[in-house]
């Protein structure tokens, strides 16, 4: 099964970093600002985007401060079912780890998760070290 990863080096300490991935105020700088996120491990999440036209609901299934985020995803949204973010520091940065696994195959709808997981990840690092993301609505059209 095909798995989507990318990894980021972001110029800001880890808790900077898990605290936009852990909170609904740092997603809502970065991926989209329609959230509702619980901050603990058992939480759910929901994530709308376009007007909700598509929404994304999770289960934390796990938090490590500063360390890992692991979420299962609840509904149909992706075929793909478990989204994890890595945080480790390095010297002066932070190297973030993602994956969403689970695809079946990688089709037309892995294409476009791998592309969209890209621009939002970029967003993170740019919300991170400008202090600016380009969250949906506000982010480009593909």
């Amino acid at each position: 099964m095909p798995d989507i990863m990318h990894t980021l080096k972001i110029q800001a300490p880890p808790d900077r970093v898990y605290r936009a991935i852990t909170t609904a105020e740092g997603v809502r700088s970065w991926w989209t600002r329609d959230v509702s996120l619980d901050s603990a491990a058992g939480g759910t999440g929901e994530f709308g985007f376009y007007g909700r036209r598509f929404v994304v609901k999770i289960v934390i299934d796990a938090l490590e401060p500063e360390a890992r985020v692991r979420w299962r995803v609840a509904n149909a949204a992706w075929p793909g079912d478990i989204v994890e973010f890595d945080v480790k520091p390095e010297a002066g940065h932070t190297r973030l780890a993602f994956a969403h696994r689970g695809f079946g195959e990688a089709d037309q709808r892995y294409a476009g998760a791998t592309t969209r997981w890209g621009v939002y990840l970029l967003s993170l690092k740019e919300y991170l070290e400008t202090g600016k993301g380009k969250p949906n609505p506000d982010d480009i059209d593909l």
